[in-house]
Formats: C-alpha cells, structure tokens, sequence
C-alpha cells in the first residue's frame, strides 16, 4: 500500500512538473508568436520602404539620363557656335574689318 501511495505521489509530482513546463512551453509559444507577428509587421514596413526607394531610384536613373542627354545637346551647340566663331574670324570679310579697327 505503501509503495501504491508513493508511486501515485511520484506521478502526481510528475504530472504538476509536467503541467508546470507545458504551461512555461505554452508561454514561450505565445512570446514567439508575438516575436513572429512583430517581424512581419516589420518586414513589411520595409518592403513598403525598399518599393518607395526602388522608385526613388528609378525616377533618379530618368532624371540622369535626361541631363545626360541635354550635356550633349548642350555640347553639340556650344561645339556648332565654336565652329560659327572660328569660320567667322577666318573669313576675308573680318580680317578686313579687323585690319581697319
């Protein structure tokens, strides 16, 4: 009888260490839980983020290529004036006029 009671003692105790880790398991659980919906609700913050950054840098890329393309406009014209200039200068009509100044 004795040894009934103290086997029952012992998986009473047992059941109580096993109910206390469960409910410190289920805890840890929960935590998790919380831990996982904060990452998530933080990833997707900076997805919103890293997509608004993407098209920052697209519009930017646009913007480059567009100045890039009035430089040489602009490089194109200065060269043409240049050339206007210098055939001006070389030409006998202004040597004459120049001569007489």
């Amino acid at each position: 009888m004795e040894a009934a009671k103290k086997q029952s003692r012992s998986f009473e105790d047992g059941k109580s260490v096993s109910a206390a880790e469960h409910k410190a398991l289920v805890e840890e659980i929960s935590g998790f839980k919380a831990e996982v919906e904060k990452l998530e609700s933080e990833c997707e913050v900076k997805a919103t983020k890293a997509k608004t950054l993407e098209a920052e840098v697209e519009a930017l890329r646009k913007q480059s290529e567009g100045f890039l393309m009035e430089y040489d406009r602009l490089l194109e014209d200065n060269q043409n004036l240049r050339s206007q200039l210098q055939a001006i200068d070389h030409s006998p009509s202004h040597a004459v006029n120049k001569k007489s100044t």
